[in-house]
């Protein structure tokens, strides 16, 4: 196994280590490991635990929470944890954390053409491990979830290096209580009130829960998930994918159409204004066809049934909100998917390298953004408090996200000390409000190290203490 010590000697080495798309600063660590198989990791684990060292879990630090990024202690690199395998044709497969979407995807196009696995976060660089550690999501999300309903089983290695498996359906709550032969009794704190739909703040609490899903969306705090079972499905006949430019009132109109119609709608994205002007101010994008809103959304065509169907019903659906087709992008074929698809990521992509250029000149600045959500109903209203947040703050900002679930990410662009100060109150501000509303201030990125602190905002005191009780107790075994 691959190990490093010294401060200085990995910062110079592995600067990569200690960061990630947040890009937070200060990031440090006093050892670094790349285990390669389960015994590697468990023996790294279990000496930092008995030498009492804190250990950073390492995928492939696409996050945007900072959760991937040391401030002491060691860090456990899944860069090595690789390897695929079917497990049944129908088809559930078996994936070490280290792998990425990409590496998946890739897989069940050469072994297990037709089948393809839901969850389809931004990055397609993401490990396997990270994305099952904080139960990411996607635009796929509207349909299919988040991660935590693809999984079937995981291995876990625990703070102390002892190996467990745990299998979906095996071990469940009852009344928030659970005897297992291993972890012993485990308690669930009570939560005051039910957990919105679409939460990824905290762990995850459900009085009648699966064991699995505890550690699922843990973030590290319970251990490394060394590996998964991923369930897949078979791909639909084809797929309608639309992007239309719009104005405010068509925008509402047509997401609540779609949202009402029986199509099987896969994803409902949304741009809002300013994010069109962003690109063209710092992007060399194509001309846009229509007005500064634009609502995205892919149909899913099930099998036996023609792609004209979908497109006829789109239509009417248009005509309906007076949006004319030349407003539109299309796509029907696998280029003009991946076109769109390109185009939604362009925003995220580009605020990241903004906020990288801009912590390189300045270690003060980093990533700030909510992840809030609100019950879909409640979308319209929310967004409309964001906007006059957002603007108070006289920065460069944009809105975008996954409307469907009544979930929009604002990003702000700080220049300097003064104004990240300014950007973390707006994003406050938002929370508060988004909590107030039933919702949640972290939806599908995780908390890491910069959303921890809205923790307070959503929970009391009581329901924080019950989830730290429980992680020390895991922790200990």
């Amino acid at each position: 196994m691959k190990t490093l010590r010294g401060t200085h000697y990995i910062s110079e080495n592995h600067p990569e280590l200690l960061t990630d798309e947040s890009s937070l600063s200060g990031g440090n660590c006093q050892a670094a490991a790349w285990p390669g198989d389960l015994g590697e990791s468990a023996g790294f684990l279990a000496e930092c635990t008995e030498d009492r060292v804190p250990v950073t879990i390492s995928g492939s630090r696409t996050g945007v929470a900072g959760g991937a990024v040391p401030m002491g202690g060691a860090v456990l690199s899944t860069e090595r944890l690789t390897g695929i395998e079917t497990l049944v044709e129908g088809g559930i497969i078996r994936v070490r954390a280290g792998e990425t979407l990409a590496s998946v995807e890739e897989y069940c196009e050469k072994m297990l053409p037709g089948l393809f696995y839901p969850p389809d976060p931004t990055e397609t660089t993401a490990s396997i491990g990270g994305t099952v550690a904080t139960d990411a999501s996607g635009a796929s999300g509207y349909r299919y979830g988040s991660t935590r309903n693809w999984v079937n089983r995981i291995t876990m290695v625990l703070n102390s290096g002892r190996t467990l498996e745990i299998a979906r359906r095996d071990h469940i709550f009852t009344g928030g209580r659970l005897n297992h032969p291993v972890l012993g009794k485990l308690v669930l704190p009570v939560l005051e009130r039910k957990p919105f739909t679409k939460n990824a703040a905290g762990l995850h609490i459900s009085p009648g829960m699966d064991l699995i899903d505890l550690f699922i969306g843990s973030e590290g705090r319970l251990g490394l998930i060394f590996d998964a079972d991923l369930k897949l499905l078979e791909k639909p006949e084809a797929t309608a994918t639309l992007a239309v430019f719009c104005d405010e009132e068509q925008f509402w109109g047509l997401r609540a159409d779609i949202m009402a119609s029986k199509m099987p709608v896969r994803e409902l994205e949304a741009m809002a204004p300013p994010c069109l002007d962003f690109l063209r101010k710092h992007t060399e994008p194509p001309e846009f066809p229509g007005g500064p809103w634009v609502l995205e959304t892919c149909i899913e065509v099930p099998r036996g049934e023609k792609l004209d169907t979908v497109l006829e019903a789109l239509d009417v659906l248009l005509e309906a909100r007076g949006i004319s087709p030349g407003c539109t992008w299309g796509g029907f074929d696998d280029g003009e998917r991946q076109r769109l698809k390109e185009f939604r990521h362009l925003l995220p992509e580009t605020v990241n390298r903004l906020i990288a250029g801009l912590a390189a000149k300045d270690p003060d600045i980093h990533k700030v953004a909510t992840d809030t959500a609100v019950p879909p109903a409640k979308l319209r209203a929310y967004h409309e408090y964001m906007r006059s947040v957002l603007e108070d703050t006289g920065m460069e900002y944009i809105v975008f996200g996954h409307c469907g679930q009544g979930h929009l990410h604002s990003n702000l662009i700080p220049l300097s000390s003064r104004d990240m100060a300014i950007a973390e109150k707006a994003v406050e501000l938002m929370a508060r409000r988004a909590v107030s509303l039933g919702g949640t201030v972290s939806a599908e990125h995780g908390t890491g190290k910069l959303k921890k602190p809205l923790l307070e905002l959503m929970y009391s005191g009581k329901e924080l203490k019950g989830m730290n009780l429980l992680a020390e107790h895991v922790s200990r075994l």
